[in-house]
């Protein structure tokens, strides 16, 4: 009885799991929910003598605007909370003067992820800040380089229902996609929301 108490509790547990955004190699050492980001914004408005200070950070946003560069992409986001299910959950409610920040990317992201309004998380290091074009107008923002993004395609999805044989109404889930940098420079790694990974060109 003993035995087949601990096989019916491993299989309850591992049918409970669910798979990491992303890798635990990349989340070490990561300031989980003790990074100040409005004092990061802050701090590119009132440039200071002061050394710099990276750190590793994880932050969710709402993308604002994509710059293609040659080696990758810049994403202009508005900072939002980090919600692992920004469809469904009530959390992305838009946040007054959220802070601003650009996420610097040196790999290749399908366009389709890279619309305006579309939610996403970052993992990466803090950098120095720098003038971006917004609106016509250079803005100085700080920078995030990223080592892992998490993309869903929010808008993609927009004003799509599923309706159940109960009646209930759910949104639509929205396709999801996980892309790191490799270590090597051959490109990054893209995993979809069903745990399917392929390479995606690019470099580190």
């Amino acid at each position: 009885m003993r035995v087949i108490g601990l096989v019916a509790i491993t299989v309850w547990l591992s049918g409970c799991s669910t798979t990491p955004m992303f890798p635990p190699a990349i989340m070490k050492d990561v300031e989980a929910n003790t990074f100040d980001v409005r004092a990061w914004e802050d701090y590119a408005y009132h440039s200071s003598s002061a050394t710099f200070v990276p750190h590793k950070v994880e932050l969710a946003g709402q993308i604002i605007k994509v710059i293609q560069k040659p080696d990758g992409v810049v994403i202009l986001a508005e900072e939002q909370l980090i919600d692992t299910h920004p469809v469904s959950s009530r959390a992305n409610i838009q946040q007054d003067g959220a802070p601003w920040f650009a996420i610097t990317f040196s790999g290749s992201v399908e366009s389709s992820l890279l619309q305006a309004g579309n939610r996403l998380i970052a993992v990466g290091t803090t950098y120095r800040a720098s003038r971006e074009m917004l609106g016509g107008a250079p803005r100085m923002l700080p920078h995030l380089m990223a080592q892992c993004l998490h993309i869903w395609d929010t808008e993609g999805v927009k004003n799509m229902h599923v309706y159940s044989d109960a009646g209930f109404v759910e949104e639509y889930p929205p396709e999801e996609r996980t892309i790191c940098l490799e270590s090597s420079p051959s490109g990054s790694v893209s995993r979809g929301g069903h745990g399917d990974v392929k390479k995606a060109a690019g470099g580190s």
